[in-house]
């Protein structure tokens, strides 16, 4: 399927509402009763309790946060790391490290971020696509959901007609494909393996390496193929046809699609309702004076 081209601010969104869903089914989020009031570690009255680690726990990739949920060893582990950033900033304060304009403005950005993020995911976030809406897109686009033929071939590369020609005619007397391989190939990788290229598609390779290697059955072997690379003789060892993939495999991807495609169609409706309540003037002539300063 193709994804349409999404604005910034509608990808803010739709990571967030996808994070939000999913943490809204994840392990990791049970709540512990009296988070806050268990101690993890202290150091010099400075304290980290259950609560400072499910929330820091949140902050990571959801992969990351089944992990650490799964595995004891990195449990500790970031637990150790939460020690050690506590200790740096706390030593960073008492050096005398002092917020700065730049800190300001960085920090006064994320809490923008977290504000749109909370405003977007409240007016998005509901957006649901159905079985039924799934299944129509399905199935006027199924074309979208055939996975293309492929060949499993091997090859031998050389850099001349003649040098082919000969191979060629060797072949033809009953020699092996792969022995000549092994012998003449300039292909080296491939060659190592007795000329071996594995499965294929059309797309994957040079149009007239691939028009000949699908011209082929299982057991045939092509005449010399010019390409940018050289000549190739092509040997054809199994061919899979299309596949057309069944709806069930493939509605959650369409549903994601689809949900993504009203998520964006409610964003731009929702910053042109924003555009005709402000009137926007822009004076892009001035951006030279940031591009061309000279």
């Amino acid at each position: 399927m193709k994804k349409p081209l999404i604005p910034l601010l509608a990808l803010l969104i739709l990571t967030g509402v996808a994070q939000a869903q999913e943490k809204a089914t994840s392990k990791v989020e049970k709540e512990t009763p009296n988070a806050a009031s268990v101690i993890l570690a202290t150091f010099d009255g400075e304290k980290i309790t259950v609560q400072d680690y499910q929330e820091a726990l949140k902050t990571l990739p959801l992969q990351l946060q089944w992990a650490i949920s799964q595995n004891k060893s990195l449990r500790t582990k970031f637990l150790e790391n939460l020690i050690t950033k506590k200790m740096l900033v706390k030593t960073a304060k008492e050096s005398g490290v002092k917020e700065d304009q730049e800190m300001k403005r960085k920090m006064q950005e994320f809490r923008n971020d977290l504000i749109l993020d909370k405003y977007l995911r409240e007016k998005l976030g509901h957006i649901e696509v159905t079985d039924e809406e799934a299944k129509s897109y399905y199935e006027g686009h199924k074309k979208e959901f055939t996975t293309p033929g492929e060949v499993r071939a091997r090859h031998i590369l050389v850099k001349t007609k003649e040098e082919a020609e000969k191979i060629f005619k060797e072949l033809g007397k009953g020699a092996n494909f792969s022995k000549l391989a092994k012998k003449y190939s300039i292909d080296k990788a491939s060659a190592a393996k007795g000329g071996e290229l594995g499965f294929f598609t059309r797309a994957d390779m040079v149009k007239p390496f691939s028009d000949a290697a699908f011209s082929l059955k299982p057991g045939e072997i092509s005449q010399p193929i010019k390409t940018p690379f050289g000549y190739h003789i092509i040997q054809v060892e199994e061919v899979k046809s299309p596949q057309q993939k069944n709806f069930k495999e493939v509605k959650e991807e369409i549903k994601k699609q689809l949900i993504q495609e009203k998520q964006q169609k409610a964003f731009d409706n929702l910053v042109a309702q924003i555009k005709k309540k402000w009137k926007v003037e822009t004076y892009p002539e001035k951006l030279e004076q940031i591009f061309n300063s000279k």
